[in-house]
């Protein structure tokens, strides 16, 4: 089955999208972690059809932070926090979720 991973954060869709492609064929969902409108509801469609949450903490709002923490718990997404805003790091970091080398939740 198709893996799905959610990007939080940056400007880099169709590059996210297509090393999720190369990297193993993974579905790529991409958000820029900039809140319209304050509202949050987007986010919660998108924890909910993801496998796994990429949130770049360098890149998006400190609500956009909490509120996909606080979905990811719901949903029993798990969340991984990359180190840099990098591409390869983003999706090499759901890659190492998925091959259980890291496993956790938000908390």
């Amino acid at each position: 089955m198709k893996k799905t991973i959610l990007v939080i954060g940056g400007f880099n869709e169709r590059t996210f999208q297509e090393l999720g492609k190369r990297k193993g064929n993974y579905n790529v969902l991409f958000h820029d972690g900039i809140i319209k409108r304050a509202s949050t509801s987007v986010f919660e469609k998108l924890v909910k059809q993801s496998d796994c949450v990429v949130l770049l903490q360098s890149a998006c709002s400190h609500k956009t932070m909490w509120e996909v923490k606080e979905l990811s718990k719901k949903y029993e997404v798990p969340v991984t926090y990359p180190r840099s805003r990098g591409v390869s790091g983003a999706i090499n970091s759901a890659i190492e979720v998925f091959q259980n080398k890291v496993s956790f939740f938000a908390s």
